[in-house]
């Protein structure tokens, strides 16, 4: 063998082994941040399908929340702060009943479905939220417990993802409904990260940012790449073997034991919690690391109107099995209070907190008591205030006011900025629901997209201009006068 082949076989043998060292850091990787949100959609039904798979024996239970029911929000920077602050930010009444597994109390969920078939989860990410802009937030938990009273859809939580933000850590979420859209959204820097339709052909969301698993998965076989998929090679990332089972379903098993094996693949192991939605039938099953055994029940068995007591039910009880309609309680505060004490105590340190962490547990239990009736249900009259206008430095603050009235039936406005760009120029596309006004302005060649929340006499909230070079969230705060 002469030197020149000897070091041509050096350098392929370098590029394998670096090769397979990244390959093995990335299994490894994604393996050990096995939370995943899927749908799994053939033509005569969808799943939507979720692990949990975090910190041990994971305490839960299943609420049945109904329409009706008037809510307050909350935010984790308040539920956490020595001095509690108990004015709220936001405030609506729900539109929709669901179904919630829960590990934080009451109408604080780790994700669910309502009535219309919308689904919501969360997975823990690089997420960091904005905490700059000038808008009512929710804790994260209270926030998907609000898309599922309001929405229907997967378009109606996208169009009003401005409007209100989030505080608690790094959870993203996937969100799909009973027509089969699917998005995935992410908070980087403080922006709202959107994939759906073109931009997620893969309708899988796990830990990490969704670019970069697609990036990945496209690099195994069927989806561009060379590497082969061997389900049963414990070194191929759960999310490849996810992608490759959802791409490769042929209705030979039953979709819902199909699901928990597309699960159970992604995780490697049963998760702690192991939760499928069969939208078509109507019916929610779940199991968990400690119970393994598969258990359902109807959700059109339950009644979602305000005169009935929410239900609940411990995913945790040894005795379950098999279809679990009838081991559904009415909710109680005591075994709220002891769901929020195993949780908090689970993740949570004495000196995580200005706070004790019992002092946390008793917040989070009561998170869902409405103490406050500031739900605005007209929004007719004077507003003003001011909004943030981009620039090419610091964004200007310019001073707005809005006439909002009814005009045979319909809600009808004009807007004005003390700047010159606005003045009594028309408010298009006017929608004020669930707490959240939306509406458009044309002027000048622009075009303002405003979405904001209205509570307490003020509108709070965001708006886009069509300005490619001025993107970004600029923001309007007003006050009837």
């Amino acid at each position: 063998m002469n030197m020149k082949t000897l070091k041509i076989q050096l350098i392929h043998l370098k590029k394998y082994l670096l090769w397979f060292a990244i390959f093995a850091f990335l299994t490894s990787y994604y393996n050990s941040r096995a939370c995943s949100s899927f749908m799994l959609k053939t033509n005569s039904g969808h799943i939507f399908g979720h692990n949990l798979d975090i910190g041990g024996d994971m305490p839960g239970m299943v609420f049945i929340n109904n329409r009706g029911v008037q809510k307050r929000g909350q935010t984790w920077e308040q539920l956490t702060s020595i001095d509690f602050n108990t004015e709220p930010g936001i405030s609506w009444i729900s539109n929709y009943g669901s179904v919630t597994f829960n590990a934080f109390g009451r109408d604080l969920p780790d994700g669910g479905m309502n009535e219309k078939g919308l689904f919501v989860w969360e997975m823990s990410g690089a997420t960091t939220f904005d905490t700059v802009a000038n808008r009512p937030r929710l804790f994260m938990a209270q926030w998907i417990q609000y898309q599922l009273d309001n929405y229907s859809s997967v378009e109606e939580v996208l169009n009003n993802l401005p409007a209100i933000g989030l505080d608690g850590w790094n959870w993203q979420f996937f969100i799909a409904d009973k027509q089969g859209e699917t998005a995935g959204i992410e908070f980087i820097n403080g922006v709202a990260i959107v994939n759906t339709k073109s931009n997620m052909p893969i309708p899988l969301m796990c830990n990490g940012r969704y670019t970069d698993d697609l990036s990945f998965i496209n690099e195994f076989d069927g989806f561009g790449g060379n590497i082969k998929v061997d389900l049963t090679n414990k070194h191929i990332p759960g999310i490849v073997k996810g992608a490759k089972m959802i791409d490769d379903y042929n209705s030979s098993e039953t979709i819902v034991d199909y699901g928990f094996n597309i699960l159970e693949h992604i995780s490697g192991k049963v998760s702690k919690w192991a939760i499928i939605f069969d939208v078509k039938n109507r019916t929610a099953y779940f199991r968990t690391a400690k119970y393994s055994n598969i258990k359902s029940f109807s959700i059109d068995s339950f009644d979602f109107s305000n005169t009935t007591a929410v239900k609940i039910l411990d995913i945790q009880n040894a005795n379950l099995s098999g279809d679990v309609l009838t081991e559904f309680i009415d909710f109680n505060d005591d075994d709220n209070y002891q769901l929020a004490k195993q949780t908090a105590e689970k993740l949570y340190k004495a000196d995580d907190f200005e706070i004790s962490v019992d002092t946390l547990a008793a917040r989070l239990a009561t998170a869902y008591k409405n103490n406050n009736s500031n739900v605005v249900n007209n929004i007719e009259g004077i507003w003003v205030g001011s909004a943030e206008y981009p620039t090419t430095g610091e964004p200007a603050k310019v001073d707005w006011k809005i006439v909002i009235e009814k005009s045979d039936g319909e809600i009808v406005g004009k807007i004005t900025d003390a700047a010159g760009l606005l003045t009594d120029t028309k408010m298009n596309n006017i929608i004020f629901e669930n707490g959240i006004l939306r509406f458009t302005v044309y002027s000048h060649g622009y075009v303002f997209k405003i979405s904001a929340s209205v509570h307490n006499n003020e509108i709070k909230g965001v708006f886009d201009i069509s300005d490619e070079s001025r993107k970004g969230n600029f923001y309007v705060q007003l006050s009837s006068s």
